[in-house]
């Protein structure tokens, strides 16, 4: 390192070895982005079984579901009325 300039280096040792760190950092980064892919598939999927088996529940209940989904409509109902009048106040 250059005490003056702060730089690195010049001539062939330095080209090499930052071809090095740019190669180092584009297998990096495609590694990242592979784990990305793989992990954004591993949430579609849980997502996909997660909505099936919830569709499968409300088919075998379908009263108890309007039932329950009623209920939190009611309750999301007087909770957010609360939050418009203390709003006014």
């Amino acid at each position: 390192m250059n005490a003056k300039n702060g730089d690195v280096g010049t001539g062939a040792g330095a080209s090499a070895n930052t071809e090095q760190v740019k190669e180092h950092l584009r297998a990096a980064k495609d590694a990242a982005a592979q784990a990305a892919r793989a992990r954004a598939a591993q949430a579609g999927d849980w997502a996909r079984t997660q909505f099936d088996d919830l569709q499968e529940r409300v088919e075998a209940r379908p009263f108890a579901a309007s039932a329950i989904a009623l209920g939190v409509g009611f309750l999301a109902g007087i909770l957010v009325m609360g939050l418009v009048r203390s709003g006014r106040r």
